[in-house]
């Protein structure tokens, strides 16, 4: 049975700025190819932070989130996957239910709303100086 499952991906800041649809792509498959279909995978909350701490000596990376589903057995394979390859830094993977899921993008694309007409009111201040 497939399951929904979150997942939160900080990969290698320098690779992603020199080739972010080729970063994209290479996490995509690295999941579809154990089996995961993805529903949606962004960098467009989180973006680039430094890290607390250096991991395999980068002090930035680029945060992605993303859902997908896949079978449960495969979610062992995808992490040993992501261990072995140098992109990605670190990844938490985490069993979604339907309900939450849902719940999830609301709160994005009301966020995401209130962005917009933050964004809008502060452009119109700045015509009005």
């Amino acid at each position: 049975m497939e399951r929904i499952y979150e997942t939160t991906i900080i990969v290698n800041a320098g690779q992603a700025r020199a080739d972010k649809d080729g970063t994209l792509a290479a996490v995509r498959g690295l999941y579809e190819t154990e089996g995961a279909e993805w529903i949606e995978l962004s960098d467009e909350n989180l973006g680039e932070r430094r890290l607390a701490y250096p991991i395999n000596g980068e002090a930035t990376g680029l945060y992605l989130e993303g859902y997908f589903t896949a079978p449960a057995d495969a979610i062992s394979r995808i992490e040993r996957r992501v261990e072995l390859n140098e992109l990605v830094l670190r990844q938490l993977i985490i069993s979604r239910d339907v309900k939450g899921h849902e719940k999830m993008k609301d709160y994005r694309a009301k966020r995401a709303e209130r962005m917009a007409e933050a964004a809008a009111a502060a452009a119109a201040d700045d015509g009005e100086d």
